[in-house]
């Protein structure tokens, strides 16, 4: 938009909205707005607290780097939120699922898999029964869900209501 104000000679008025940015002054200034025009929530009134943990991984080729940041991810959730719900963010779906599959492998080798299943087992186990896709079925199972824009709308709600209510404890989503 700004290539194209810049080519017309018109301007243009970009209204950009979300939560909270920790980068909203980096933003802004890539979008081309001055101080004036950007109003940013600090964290400190979300009506959810929230913590933000950053790490950085290097590596140029996204595959191996996604890989190098499972164990990392799954450290963080045990040091950062062990009884608390989590949610980790991914590039596609495809690696929603593989995240997800790892977080479960890496539960498994340090306890029964189950440790992400915050309720009645049997209630995620009911959940992820009613799951059409496979992937979600599986990884539901052991308290991890996925979520991202290809699954069905019935999944969807599914695996929010189960991250809502405090079910499953991790969520991977786009």
């Amino acid at each position: 938009m700004r290539y194209i104000s810049s080519q017309t000679e018109r301007l243009v008025r970009v209204v950009g909205l979300s939560t909270a940015l920790a980068n909203a002054h980096d933003l802004a200034e890539w979008l081309g707005v001055d101080r004036n025009g950007l109003f940013n929530f600090r964290p400190s009134v979300r009506p959810v607290p929230i913590e933000v943990h950053i790490s950085g991984f290097p590596g140029r080729h996204y595959c191996p780097r996604m890989a190098t940041m499972n164990k990392p991810t799954y450290a963080a959730i045990r040091q950062h939120s062990d009884t608390k719900p989590a949610l980790v963010f991914v590039a596609s779906r495809r690696q929603t699922r593989l995240t997800a599959l790892e977080l479960i492998a890496l539960a498994s080798a340090d306890s029964n898999g189950k440790s992400f299943v915050m309720s009645d087992e049997q209630l995620v186990m009911t959940a992820a029964s009613r799951c059409k896709d496979p992937a979600l079925r599986q990884t539901l199972a052991f308290g991890v869900g996925i979520h991202h824009a290809g699954l069905a709308l019935k999944d969807r709600q599914i695996v929010e209501d189960a991250f809502l209510n405090n079910r499953i404890q991790v969520l991977v989503c786009t």
